[in-house]
């Protein structure tokens, strides 16, 4: 028994020297330098042009200067947790924690201010011209909210169960236009009548919308979940989507 625990011992111990001596030739070799982020969900320009970029699993807001390349915090965890941002007419940056729940706001490089809590999934959110403010939770909730930015009186529900409206923004009409992303459509919103209708459908999975000087509605369309592929779209004044970009499937 003896000899054999002396074996054993011997053969690790040339084990472990071989190992030691194949790690001292190895060499760690930079590819991608690492980025500042810790995934990136919202982006946000100010009156000033200054971008900000927010983060959920980072749980921080950044700010970056996109001349440099470089990027900073400009609010941190867990307060700067972020899906969404957005801004008022006076300048005042919103922004969505959709992780706790809760809907954070900042006027210039004032304090941070709470306006809602308890809305686990808190996702999208816009600022309307008269600077009142609208919130969606989705994939831990499904419901369109006006929040108070005082944050004085609770958010005041306008209707639920839409279909996962993401990615949201008011249209020159005063409408609320987004993706319904459980249902492939993209819907327009009455906020003040609770009424919704659909504007365009055909799609398999709309994320986010956006409006362009001309009043065209871009729609992105993440087509095929997991696989690296997107699409854009237009929709051109109630006419039907057509695909303009679209991001090959990762090979």
């Amino acid at each position: 028994m003896t000899s054999r625990l002396a074996f054993g011992a011997t053969v690790a111990a040339a084990v472990f020297l071989a190992t030691g001596a194949l790690a001292q030739t190895y060499e760690v070799t930079k590819l991608v330098p690492g980025s500042a982020f810790h995934g990136v969900h919202g982006l946000g320009i100010d009156k000033a042009g200054r971008l900000f970029a927010g983060s959920v699993a980072g749980a921080a807001l950044y700010e970056v200067d996109r001349a440099n390349g470089t990027a900073k915090i400009a609010v941190a965890s867990p307060e700067g947790m972020a899906d969404d941002i957005a801004f008022a007419p006076d300048g005042t940056m919103a922004w969505t924690a959709f992780l706790t729940g809760d809907l954070y706001s900042r006027k210039g490089d004032g304090p941070v201010k709470k306006l809602a809590s308890g809305l686990p999934g808190i996702n999208s959110l816009a600022f309307r011209k008269d600077g009142r403010l609208y919130a969606t939770q989705v994939f831990l909730g499904d419901a369109l909210y006006e929040i108070d930015v005082e944050g004085a009186k609770p958010p005041r529900k306008i209707m639920e169960k839409m279909g996962g409206l993401n990615g949201f923004e008011f249209g020159p009409d005063d409408k609320l236009y987004g993706p319904l992303w459980f249902k492939g459509q993209v819907a327009r919103v009455d906020v003040d009548k609770a009424e919704l209708t659909v504007v365009a459908d055909g799609f398999k999975i709309p994320a986010a919308v956006n409006f362009d000087s001309k009043g065209n509605l871009w729609v992105v369309d993440t087509a095929l979940v997991g696989a690296g592929r997107s699409e854009v779209r237009r929709q051109e004044n109630g006419g039907a989507a057509q695909a303009l970009a679209r991001q090959p499937r990762n090979r």
